[in-house]
């Protein structure tokens, strides 16, 4: 678990003169292909093909990275033809499949793999790529891990890949590293997003979470993001951190450490409209000790040493 708080460090890529003759036979025929207008055939094969081998021969096999380079760069490359020629006004440029992909594989990757996919979600969510739409799988993670009910059980449960596993069987231990890699990559995003109630997806998507919905911070908010829902997060990033205190999940309240130190910062930085929220919330709102944090913010005060 301590090794999932790590930021994953990838090659450097090589300089382009160490491109080889099956390389630059590979690219030419993917230009040839995107010429052709065979778009579609040649994301097939950047899936189906490309994706697989390098999946199946890191994960399966044991092959290590270097020796998985060309296939890698074979990948990008496709996806650089299709990015360029694609219009930009064409589904073919929406965030809906990463969505599905999250949906139907996210529960059932091992630990290491699925907090890889999410910062890999993450940065590419940091850009604002797709007008932003690859956020809603923050709103999912976060959902599942925050706004449903979760008991906290030890990060040293086996995490492997677990193909029977769906959605509402991930734990907190399954999901805290995922969610707290989206807020340290893309927490500018989250919070900006926050701020002007940005809730362009699918009502199933952007609904609030059980939890969530019976909370009074929950019947204030709509669904999507919101400067309600982002103070409710980070409530329960309190609890989780206090949870895991408690029982000695050193890891788990680590990653609740950080997540609210992440949290907390973007909400100084912007300003953000949680402040305002929470200064015109009402005492409730005021004494609720897992939100004390933001007060010395909303009154404009030096934050306490």
């Amino acid at each position: 678990m301590h090794h999932l708080r790590d930021s994953l460090l990838g090659s450097l890529p090589r300089d382009a003169s160490s491109i080889g003759d099956h390389d630059r036979r590979d690219q030419e025929s993917t230009r040839q292909s995107i010429a052709r207008g065979e778009f579609k055939e040649v994301r097939g094969v950047a899936f189906s093909n490309r994706t697989w081998i390098v999946t199946s021969r890191y994960c399966d096999i044991g092959d290590g990275v270097d020796s998985l380079e060309g296939s890698i760069h074979s990948l990008w490359y496709m996806y650089y033809e299709l990015g360029r020629n694609i219009s930009s006004e064409s589904p073919e440029h929406e965030a809906g499949d990463m969505t599905e992909f999250w949906l139907n594989h996210g529960a059932s990757m091992s630990g290491t793999h699925r907090l890889n996919f999410a910062t890999f979600l993450a940065k590419l969510a940091s850009t604002r790529v797709a007008k932003d739409r690859l956020c809603q799988i923050a709103l999912l993670i976060f959902r599942n891990l925050f706004e449903s009910p979760q008991a906290l059980r030890s990060g040293e449960e086996s995490d492997e890949e677990n193909q029977n596993r769906g959605i509402k069987q991930l734990e907190i231990f399954h999901l805290l590293p995922a969610a707290i890699a989206w807020l340290n990559i893309a927490g500018d995003n989250l919070i900006l997003l926050s701020d002007v109630y940005w809730n362009d997806c699918p009502s199933n998507i952007g609904r609030g979470g059980e939890g969530f919905l019976e909370s009074d911070l929950g019947q204030r908010s709509p669904t999507g993001f919101s400067p309600w829902r982002y103070m409710f997060w980070l409530k329960r990033l309190h609890e989780i951190q206090e949870e895991a205190k408690q029982a000695n999940e050193n890891a788990l309240e680590e990653l609740a450490t950080d997540g609210i130190e992440y949290m907390v910062d973007k909400v100084k930085d912007r300003n953000a409209e949680v402040l305002r929220a929470y200064k015109n919330g009402g005492d409730a709102l005021h004494q609720d000790k897992y939100l004390v944090c933001l007060k010395p913010l909303a009154l404009g005060e030096e934050s306490e040493s």
